[in-house]
């Protein structure tokens, strides 16, 4: 019997990828008509990523497509107003958290086209799956240019790996925000011990809505953060935005010290920002690798500085990030 296997199973009703490695006793899965969202990644009888009570609640639910699983985010976060510029072009967003702001992007919660999936000794088990600007004149509308999406999850020797690739097809530079959206499981109302590490270089200051009021500076709680800081008093629908040090290690931690595992999470150099937030609909906590700090392209500050940049066209951007458990 083969170590991985890959394939489309049927759960709730929607067809489902489900991706295992039984010497690891991984599982990974995922749905394509809801956003490419990985819903679910248990390891070794560990549950890794907050799956949702339904697979029907991600469509039915408002907002529950960026809730739960990892949601794909472009942009991330809010853009103030729904408005912003980017060489000499003005766009304008729907409102999709009212009265304000766009909230997260539209590719977390569109279908996504299975591009193909397997397994074997040597890659693991994987499946690709892409989305396609040209296909949804709905955006076109508002975001007029030619990204295509290129997401390959891969579970392999126990370890889920994202192998990401972004191409501006068209003719123009677009502009580029990226964001991914991990939700990790943790106890936080049983009193246990969680510890976060994270290689951060600054805290910039914020609202509650991710909002940056300020410059980024060293700030005590970003330097206790590249040690381990507990966080099981961490508040409620609180944020942090970090700044990573490009120059270390990648990986972030988190800490079960009461559980005997880590869970460990590797990002790529091109998210050089990293927000934190705990929900207030459940017992979880995420680490959101960015490209750009929430809604750069409105703020005063020099492009170098915030990550707000452009893709040109014929352009690709690659990226692997990856997760795995440590005991």
């Amino acid at each position: 019997m083969s170590r991985y296997w890959a394939g489309s199973v049927f759960q709730e009703g929607f067809s489902v990828i489900q991706l295992t490695d039984t010497e690891s006793s991984s599982t990974a899965e995922l749905i394509p008509a809801i956003g490419n969202n990985l819903f679910r990644f248990e390891c070794g009888g560990h549950e890794i990523i907050l799956p949702p009570a339904s697979l029907d609640s991600l469509r039915r639910e408002p907002l529950a497509a960026f809730q739960y699983g990892i949601p794909l985010l472009f942009p991330p976060n809010r853009v103030r107003n729904g408005r912003f510029s980017f060489r000499g072009r003005e766009y304008k967003l729907p409102l999709n958290e009212p009265p304000d702001h766009h909230l997260h992007g539209e590719i977390c919660s569109k279908a996504w086209e299975i591009a193909g999936y397997g397994a074997s000794q040597e890659e693991g088990a994987w499946v690709t799956s892409r989305f396609r600007y040209a296909d949804h004149p709905e955006i076109m509308a508002y975001f007029p240019h030619l990204l295509t999406f290129a997401m390959t999850y891969r579970l392999k020797e126990g370890r889920l790996y994202l192998e990401g690739m972004i191409e501006n097809e068209g003719v123009y530079e677009a502009p580029f925000a990226f964001g991914l959206h991990p939700y990790f499981p943790l106890p936080f109302a049983s009193g246990k011990q969680i510890v976060l590490q994270i290689p951060a270089a600054a805290e910039w200051p914020v609202t509650n809505q991710a909002f940056v009021t300020g410059r980024p500076e060293g700030s005590a709680f970003s330097q206790r953060l590249r040690e381990g800081v507990p966080i099981e008093d961490y508040p409620v629908a609180g944020c942090s935005l970090l700044s990573m040090d490009q120059e270390m290690d990648r990986t972030c931690r988190i800490q079960m010290k009461d559980r005997g595992y880590t869970i460990a999470y590797q990002l790529d150099h091109i998210f050089p920002f990293l927000v934190l937030f705990r929900p207030e609909w459940a017992s979880a906590y995420s680490l959101e690798p960015y490209t750009y700090v929430t809604d750069a392209f409105n703020l005063p500050y020099e492009h170098e500085l915030t990550g707000a940049r452009g893709i040109r066209a014929g352009e690709q951007i690659r990226f692997m990030n990856g997760l795995w458990i440590e005991t």
